[in-house]
């Protein structure tokens, strides 16, 4: 396919441009915490939620994918003649020239694979014998402050706290479950188990 000039060039910068963008959309939904957690505590990236955030970079992806099928459309000659130029000089470089690309993108869904199969492990639940009928639902960890849940199980909110500082938390009456989960990066469900436990414990010993 040819192509003036000006359209390579407009293609090219528009997909450095959009390139540009959806790295920076990348890197925040990867510092972004959990949805629930984002949500409770009104967590934004450049001004934008992490909603919105997972919209524009989807968006920007596919303005990605695009302009990457026009850029190969409009050069794949070129390419093809290059690297076949390559291939009668220098077979090594010509043969790295197409495995190094395959290896880099073989290792980096690999590690993309490995960390969403840890954010999927990270949802195994917590389970404890002393828990009783206590137990805390999602609501809770999503909306309640201490002070709500101590009031919501009948436990003095002092002791609550007490029980969460001999667990290297320490959090005060004012502080969403949500907040304090976020900043101790504490797993949702080791840290429910952790409140249910320390609840159990406390009425348990009226």
């Amino acid at each position: 396919m040819r192509a003036s000039a000006l359209i390579r060039g407009v293609t090219d910068l528009l997909l450095a441009v959009v390139f540009a963008a959806v790295l920076v959309t990348g890197i925040g939904l990867y510092l972004a915490p959990s949805g629930r957690i984002a949500e409770s505590i009104s967590w934004t990236f450049l001004g934008l939620d992490k909603d919105t955030l997972t919209l524009v970079h989807t968006y920007l992806g596919f303005v990605m994918a695009g302009l990457v099928a026009v850029h190969l459309a409009i050069g794949v000659k070129s390419m093809w003649v290059m690297l076949k130029s390559a291939f009668r000089s220098s077979k090594l470089k010509a043969v790295s020239a197409v495995v190094v690309p395959i290896i880099l993108l073989a290792a980096g869904y690999q590690v993309f694979a490995g960390y969403s199969g840890s954010e999927e492990t990270s949802t195994v639940e917590y389970t404890s014998d002393v828990t009783g009928d206590v137990y805390i639902t999602g609501t809770m960890m999503k909306y309640y402050t201490v002070q709500q849940l101590a009031d919501e199980f009948n436990v003095e909110v002092t002791d609550l706290i007490g029980k969460l500082k001999e667990n290297g938390i320490d959090a005060s009456p004012d502080e969403t479950l949500a907040e304090i989960e976020y900043k101790y990066g504490l797993d949702g469900e080791e840290f429910k188990a952790i409140l249910e436990e320390a609840i159990a414990e406390l009425r348990g010993g009226d």
